[in-house]
């Protein structure tokens, strides 16, 4: 799938993290959210995990400086343990923690990758595509969210959009057909399909023409909500929406070069980049909400109304059959996205690179979250 969840603007750009203070317990939280206990241990789906390369990603994790006491404390209470040895990385989440899950209808459940995109730092015939850095006039989203809650009275929702729209950050199009961004540009890309991709998974890898590779992820946005560019092929009669994957969506544009401007400015967020320094460990993903990078395969990005940030979750694949061998999935919560809102909502990293990408672009199912809750 698509996708249409971005890390939450903070208002600001990322620097060194605090820790952060939370009014309740994580057993309060949690127990207030409604979850209750379930019995993991022996089930199949656990059995089956990686538990190596999850190992990896909870390592990571303890780096963090944003995590919930209770975690931050388990990370530096736990005894040392062979991260390559499976049996013992199962024994120390089964010993260490509980599991918990919201007893309430399945959610939705995409995933998303970091793409791999050929750029250059100037513009040229065949690079003409920008990314821009953030903006030094750009408000800071707790601004823009005051502009829009002025706006709560009687007024037609259309004289509300329009009066809302006057207080927050001009939209995509205003931006791109009024140039607004000149000289802030941050790299050139050669494909502007690609780049209103880069804008939806929020973070890229990008070759430049002299080989370099650099690493580009998300720096602040706009501040206007996210819509989707499916639902814009549907409306129009264009593609239906169970069709509209990322390879589908990409052959229209090339059919249709003239409409495409239509398609991608009836989203009117727009998202800005940094620059982040790229790491040697290919198994290093961008970083993630929590400060720390991604790990394929292991890292979510969750709704921290129901999911603090650090905490180990299992995804399980809901069937109609029981002949169907469901999915599942042991993960870090390590993101976040606008679009990733309610229980057992979720959305997968799957890694970097053309394979990461097609994997992420297929996947759409229902399941439910478990979350672990340290002892």
């Amino acid at each position: 799938m698509l996708r249409e969840e971005l890390p939450e603007d903070k208002g600001e750009i990322p620097g060194t993290p605090t820790y952060e203070s939370i009014p309740l317990s994580l057993d309060r939280f949690y127990k207030r959210k409604g979850y209750e206990p379930i019995n993991l241990a022996n089930s199949e789906y656990w059995r089956q995990q990686n538990f190596q390369l999850a190992y990896i990603a909870w390592q990571r994790n303890c780096k963090s400086k944003k995590l919930p006491i209770e975690i931050f404390i388990k990370c530096k209470t736990q005894q040392k343990i062979d991260g390559s040895n499976s049996d013992m990385v199962r024994k120390f989440f089964q010993e260490n923690f509980r599991t918990y899950a919201i007893r309430e209808k399945s959610g939705l459940l995409t995933a998303y990758y970091e793409p791999v995109l050929r750029g250059s730092r100037k513009k040229t015939k065949k690079y003409y595509s920008p990314i821009f850095k953030r903006p030094s006039n750009l408000p800071s989203v707790s601004k823009l969210r005051d502009g829009a809650a002025d706006n709560t009275d009687s007024h037609s929702p259309e004289k509300k959009e329009a009066e809302i729209g006057k207080k927050l950050y001009p939209t995509r199009k205003q931006i791109i057909e009024n140039d607004l961004l000149k000289g802030n540009e941050l790299v050139f890309l050669e494909d502007s399909v690609e780049n209103f991709f880069l804008h939806i998974q929020g973070s890229g890898t990008i070759t430049l023409e002299n080989g370099k590779r650099i690493r580009v992820g998300y720096a602040g946005s706009n501040g206007r909500p996210y819509r989707s560019i499916a639902r814009w092929l549907d409306a129009n009669g264009e593609m239906p929406l169970h069709k509209a994957s990322m390879e589908n969506i990409k052959s229209w544009v090339r059919n249709n070069p003239k409409r495409s401007d239509d398609m991608f400015n009836y989203n009117p967020r727009f998202i800005f980049f940094q620059e982040f320094p790229t790491s040697k460990d290919p198994s290093e993903g961008p970083q993630g909400t929590l400060g720390v990078p991604l790990t394929a395969n292991h890292s979510i990005a969750v709704d921290e109304d129901f999911i603090k940030l650090g905490t180990p979750v299992m995804v399980i694949e809901e069937t109609q059959s029981k002949s169907n061998n469901p999915r599942s999935f042991f993960m870090i919560a390590q993101d976040t996205g606008s679009a990733i809102k309610g229980p057992n909502r979720g959305d997968l990293f799957f890694g970097t690179g053309f394979d990461a990408g097609r994997r992420a672009g297929s996947t759409k199912f229902r399941g439910t979250l478990i979350i672990f809750l340290p002892r």
